[in-house]
């Protein structure tokens, strides 16, 4: 019985110690882990971002905070938002006339000296133009010489390359990209050109209007410019704008180094590949302590969109009847062998060509007529005038030429 219970004790004693070993056991290193197969967990998705809006004017990343954005470059379809939060800020106000730098035809025995000055006068491209130093910049072209309204107006904002074209009474306005502002002045149509951005050499030192300038050269296929700029920094960057805006005519990009903040072009003096030279100058300049802001809002409040619209016209006439009867003072007899094709009285302009010509008499610009049309210009005397026609910039001209009136006169095929 004794041995009995003894090896029922033993195979106890061996049954325990063989389950504390497989309790116990602990895998070695060169064991595969148990865990080994299995793969990490995935981390959270992130909710997914709201799809792209068309908002073409979306707000800044958070996390360029602290460096300014550059402008960004207009487009044709364009809604910007109206600026309505504008503060008043002081500015310049500036007067300029833009003119043709050619010599003035040869008069005639019969011309009439003063009311000739009295039409060149009257025809000049004036503009004004206020520019704050919020970066706002408007350009309004105040004569009836321009191929637009009176009244029409350019204005520019720091954050935006381009233009925004205000029509009269502010309530629409046309968005001009880069590139399109010299077919719009040139030809009345919103149409891009390539723009370059040529290396700027530095010209001598000037003064203009009791102010210090400094001269800047560029060139580019169109032509050569030279620009002439202040320090004014009652201005701020809204002389860059002014700037821009002036090397668009030449088809030069709007990044360019010519243009720099508190600096103001004063004058603008182009040469053209034919030889001809045409002047944007400053002539009156004033300091504002305080621009009105609802005349720099870019785009206005309330003016709707008119995408590659323009408030031109098939002409403008320049001179009035009355007027042009007073460029000669007397008329002559007829001539002995008068033209078939001619009108009984005056001149008949055809403009043949594929731009706008301004027609001269005498040196004054009496009409501007767009392409493939004519004109009548009533109310000249008989008589022998020097005509010319030219285009906005006055880089295409015609030759001078006398007619001996009534007669018919053509440019173009």
């Amino acid at each position: 019985m004794s041995r009995l219970r003894f090896a029922w004790a033993l195979l106890l004693v061996v049954a325990c110690e063989q389950r504390k070993s497989e309790v116990l056991s602990v895998a070695s290193a060169s064991e595969p882990s148990p865990n080994a197969s299995v793969l990490p967990a995935p981390l959270a998705a992130a909710p997914p971002k709201p799809a792209a809006k068309t908002d073409p004017h979306p707000l800044p990343d958070p996390s360029d905070a602290g460096a300014p954005e550059p402008p960004r470059a207009l487009r044709d379809d364009d809604v910007m938002p109206p600026e309505t939060e504008l503060r008043p800020a002081p500015g310049l106000s500036l007067e300029a006339r833009l003119r043709w730098l050619e010599p003035a035809p040869p008069r005639s025995p019969e011309a009439n000296n003063e009311a000739l000055g009295r039409a060149r006068d009257k025809t000049a491209f004036e503009a004004r133009i206020d520019a704050s130093s919020l970066g706002r910049l408007r350009f309004v072209l105040a004569s009836r010489a321009f191929p637009f309204p009176v009244g029409t107006e350019l204005r520019a904002r720091e954050d935006r390359y381009g233009h925004a074209l205000v029509w009269p009474g502010a309530g629409a306005y046309t968005p001009l990209p880069p590139g399109t502002l010299r077919a719009v002045l040139s030809e009345a149509r919103v149409d891009a050109s390539p723009l370059s951005e040529p290396s700027v050499l530095l010209g001598g030192a000037g003064n203009l209007l009791g102010v210090a300038t400094q001269k800047l050269r560029l060139e580019t296929s169109l032509g050569k410019l030279e620009l002439e700029q202040a320090a004014l920094p009652v201005a701020g960057s809204s002389g860059a704008l002014f700037c821009r805006l002036l090397l668009e005519l030449l088809s030069i990009a709007p990044e360019s180094a010519a243009c720099r903040p508190e600096h103001v072009p004063l004058r603008a003096e182009y040469t053209w590949p034919s030889g001809a030279r045409f002047e944007v100058e400053v002539t009156k300049l004033t300091r504002r302590p305080e621009l009105a802001t609802e005349s720099l809002a870019t785009p206005p409040a309330a003016a709707t969109l008119r995408r590659g619209e323009l408030p031109s016209v098939p002409f403008v006439v320049l001179v009035e009847e009355r007027e042009l009867a007073d460029l000669h003072a007397r008329a002559l007899p007829p001539p002995s062998k008068p033209d078939p094709n001619a009108p009984k009285l005056g001149l008949v302009f055809q403009n043949r060509g594929d731009v706008p010509r301004y027609l001269l008499v005498d040196g004054v610009p009496v009409v501007w007529l767009r392409a493939d049309a004519e004109w009548l210009v009533a109310g000249l005397k008989q008589g022998r005038y020097n005509v010319q026609t030219r285009d906005f910039f006055g880089a295409e001209a015609s030759p001078l030429r006398l007619l001996e009136l009534p007669a018919r006169y053509q440019v173009g095929d």
